[in-house]
């Protein structure tokens, strides 16, 4: 998966960004798609957020992801079924499927890594990866979906060692 960061205000590292493409790599895997992904990411303080939450969804509050989809799945579906449409969204200057767009918040980053007690590297792939979950079709809105996306979320970030009891280098 191509994952194309910005990162105008310069909160992420180097490791930090490693750690993203893993994930990346590994939700794309654990989803089963074949076909070459681009995805962009934004990162943001949540001033910024806030704004685009605002004008983009009328929702005036900062949170920690958001997630924009170029893709709209037939009901029950994910992208690991709809390759062809997928394909649809393919883009000859990357050389790759657009997936979409996400946005991340590293003041809820570093606020929720305290509050979970786990590493800022952690939340922030654990936000990158439930973010591309939602860019893939998943959702957690009702209590039928929630346990799937979670389960596919949590065997992402174990495939990277990414868990929530312990980090691998």
């Amino acid at each position: 998966m191509i994952l194309e960061i910005e990162d105008e205000l310069g909160l992420l590292d180097g490791q930090t960004r490693a750690w993203m493409q893993r994930c990346a790599d590994a939700a794309q895997r654990e989803e089963g798609v074949t076909c070459k992904l681009h995805v962009f990411v934004r990162i943001v303080d949540d001033a910024q957020i806030r704004e685009i939450n605002r004008d983009l969804r009328g929702k005036d509050a900062a949170t920690d992801v958001l997630s924009f989809p170029t893709v709209n799945y037939p009901a029950g579906r994910t992208a690991g079924q709809c390759e062809a449409l997928l394909r649809q969204e393919y883009d000859p200057l990357e050389d790759a499927c657009a997936l979409g767009d996400i946005v991340i918040s590293m003041d809820h980053v570093r606020a929720q890594a305290q509050e979970y007690g786990h590493s800022e590297r952690r939340e922030c792939g654990y936000l990158l990866t439930h973010g591309l979950f939602h860019l893939m079709g998943y959702d957690h809105m009702t209590e039928e979906d929630k346990p799937v996306m979670r389960a596919m979320e949590e065997r992402t970030l174990a495939s990277v060692g990414l868990t929530r009891e312990e980090e691998s280098e």
